[in-house]
């Protein structure tokens, strides 16, 4: 199982925003939660340096970082990028595989 997955959308949104922000070429897309309690996690996306902390994965060609000790908030979730009206933005799918 990969620890950080997307969806076409979203990885089509990062190749986008990347591209229209001008983001440098050694910049990583950091992935994060922010959690006010147990039940209230909120994704936190966007452009960003690594430190010597940081988890590094390729996901279709887009470097990602992250903490390691966030990591258990993305095993089994994909990162969604959802339209709707005149919002628009990244969250969390649950991402069920089959066992077979």
């Amino acid at each position: 199982m990969k620890i950080i997955e997307f969806t076409d959308k979203a990885i089509d949104a990062v190749k986008s925003y990347k591209n229209q922000l001008q983001i440098p070429e050694d910049y990583f897309l950091r992935v994060g939660v922010k959690q006010k309690n147990e039940t209230n996690k909120r994704l936190v996306i966007g452009f960003d340096t690594k430190t010597e902390k940081d988890m590094e994965v390729e996901v279709s060609g887009i470097k990602v970082v992250y903490s390691p000790g966030e990591v258990f908030f993305f095993v089994g979730m994909k990162i969604d990028y959802v339209e709707l009206g005149d919002r628009k933005g990244f969250t969390f799918v649950e991402h069920k595989v089959l066992a077979t």
